[in-house]
């Protein structure tokens, strides 16, 4: 009970802030274990070890809607985070987040963001986003999300363990900041 009294003051926090902007879409992600089948996601595929808070969770854009591959960017960060009142168009407060799960009192392995994922001034086309989790060497692929698209408004984007593929192969390319 008292996970769902957080998780929906946290929520009204979260509308307060970022409607003073032009968003097109708020989105939020969550994996966390109150879904069914949800557990926690591991430092390594079939792993018994739960990744701890603080390591980095990548958001990266579908831009061509053929599935997670290297040809893929993260978003690029609007010009004045977060609330990006100038845009450029199609741009986002942020694209990277850290796991979190003691923040909001569930177990390592979880996380629920903190921050409205939020597009501003013009949609992306297409707006089709998927989430990365690497090795600790910041380059292996460990977990990656399925794709989802996200629509104009506010939005919960609850993953579940079916949602996710452990051991992608390989690096991505890497990505030294937003303007590459």
């Amino acid at each position: 009970m008292l996970r769902w009294f957080a998780l929906v003051a946290a929520m009204l926090l979260l509308f307060a802030v970022p409607v003073m902007a032009q968003s097109l879409f708020q989105a939020q992600f969550t994996y966390i274990s109150d879904f069914e089948g949800n557990t926690p996601l591991t430092t390594a595929c079939s792993g018994s070890t739960p990744i701890p808070d603080g390591r980095v969770i990548k958001i990266f854009w579908d831009v061509d809607s053929d599935g997670p591959d290297t040809t893929d960017p993260q978003p690029t960060i609007c010009d004045v985070p977060p609330l990006c009142e100038g845009g450029p168009a199609a741009t986002v407060n942020f694209n990277e987040f850290a796991f979190n799960s003691a923040e909001w009192g569930y177990d390592a392995g979880y996380f629920l963001a903190s921050t409205y994922f939020t597009c501003y001034v013009a949609m992306p086309d297409p707006p089709r986003y998927y989430l990365r989790i690497y090795e600790t060497n910041g380059t292996t692929i460990l977990w990656t999300s399925t794709v989802k698209t996200l629509i104009s408004g506010i939005q919960e984007v609850n993953l579940l363990l079916s949602d996710w593929t452990c051991g992608s192969g390989g690096p991505q390319c890497l990505v030294r900041d937003e303007h590459e």
